[in-house]
């Protein structure tokens, strides 16, 4: 059994240790920086970009809702349809728009199986590329985007309830008193004034490397697909995915899902299928075990897998439990397998503990030991060559 010990995964940590926050020039820095690592390796890669609404385009959006309530509200529709005569009537203005969505992308290999059997199982390998810092601890900064996330919630539930007695009031069946217009005015208004100084607060970047969120996983899949590349597994296809803009709600993971996860079902056997998340080695290797109250077990067998390597290897590999599960593309792709009923099973590799580092200027290339980068990539090597092996035996 022959491990990896070269230098090549804290070497990727170390190239990759800038800011690449989703949307800016050292995302697509990093993405260029993985597609020739692979093109050395001889791995064909697919790039495919995609659209998404960042938390500020979400709040403006809010504002223009809001904005044409009060026209509405105060009976003023001439100015709503000199508006909109004005903004289609000309291309510019049709094209202008202070609401465009962001744009990220995703970087993704597949490397056959050695046996093209139909219907056979699927690896799927995820590990996030994009970065994001801020000058705020990291448990601040997740209490943060929870009240913002309840603003958002409630001036939706505030627009929906208002504009059903403006409704109401409009056909004559509520009266829509002053006191109600003053209300509605001053708590609208108050919403988007506090929602200000939060994105505020959150869109203070300071320059990062992001080492082990995540870095780490990303030189991790890119030596694991080296490796495969060179020596296949027989039974079994393995899809490597690179995904972006997965500090700002998984958009990468959601994209791939929504157009890919279709023919996923129907090339592979999903419930025979595995799926592996790497988010996060740092100063250990963490293996998400438990979640929720009740404690609910990630998988079947996979994290048993993944243990017995780790201890056939000498590997130290620390299991944890978690009430709250840690926010990571593999919730996308759990979601998507619960929905089409298949017993996908899915790990989290992740280092817990590090969070403290992470987001900030402390996430630095140090706090990546080479010992614990090539340790995951042996465990994660010989777990899937574990499982081609009992494919062999069934």
């Amino acid at each position: 059994m022959q491990l990896f010990t070269e230098s090549d995964t804290i070497e990727h940590v170390k190239s990759l240790a800038f800011n690449r926050s989703a949307t800016s020039t050292g995302e697509t820095e990093s993405l260029n920086y993985i597609e020739n690592a692979l093109r050395e390796g001889n791995i064909k890669t697919k790039v495919e970009h995609f659209n998404w609404i960042g938390p500020l385009r979400i709040l403006m959006r809010m504002g223009y809702v809001i904005s044409f309530f009060y026209l509405i509200l105060f009976r003023l529709f001439l100015v709503i349809i000199i508006y909109f005569i004005i903004k289609n009537f000309f291309k510019r203005t049709r094209d202008l728009s202070f609401v465009n969505e962001e744009e990220s992308k995703n970087i993704f290999a597949k490397i056959l199986s050695k046996d093209h059997t139909p219907d056979r199982p699927v690896v799927i390998l995820t590990a996030h590329y994009d970065s994001i810092s801020m000058n705020i601890p990291y448990k601040l900064q997740v209490i943060i985007f929870f009240i913002y996330r309840l603003i958002v919630l409630f001036y939706v539930l505030i627009i929906i309830v208002f504009s059903t007695i403006f409704i109401l009031d409009y056909l004559n069946i509520v009266f829509l008193s002053n006191f109600a217009i003053v209300l509605i005015t001053f708590t609208s208004i108050t919403g988007v004034f506090v929602s200000i100084p939060i994105l505020f607060l959150v869109f203070i970047e300071s320059p990062s490397s992001g080492s082990i969120d995540n870095a780490s996983g990303v030189a991790i899949l890119i030596e694991l697909a080296k490796l495969f590349k060179k020596n296949p597994l027989n039974n079994m296809d393995l899809l490597f995915i690179w995904t972006g803009a997965e500090e700002w709600g998984m958009k990468g993971s959601k994209k791939f899902c929504e157009n890919h996860f279709n023919s996923l079902r129907h090339d592979y056997d999903l419930d025979r299928s595995y799926y592996i998340n790497i988010d996060m080695v740092g100063s250990y290797i963490g293996l998400l075990n438990k979640t929720g109250f009740i404690r609910r077990k990630m998988n079947y067998n996979l994290n048993d897998i993944f243990e017995a390597t780790a201890k056939q290897l000498k590997i130290p590999l620390v299991k944890f439990d978690k009430i709250i599960k840690p926010k990571s593309d593999y919730k996308i792709f759990q979601k998507y397998a619960r929905r089409a009923r298949k017993k996908l099973q899915v790990s989290c590799i992740h280092s817990d503990k590090d969070s403290k580092f992470i987001h900030s200027l402390k996430d630095t290339p140090d706090k990546c030991s080479i010992e614990n980068l090539n340790g995951c990539l042996n465990i994660c090597s010989q777990t899937l060559r574990s499982i081609d092996l009992r494919l062999e035996k069934v």
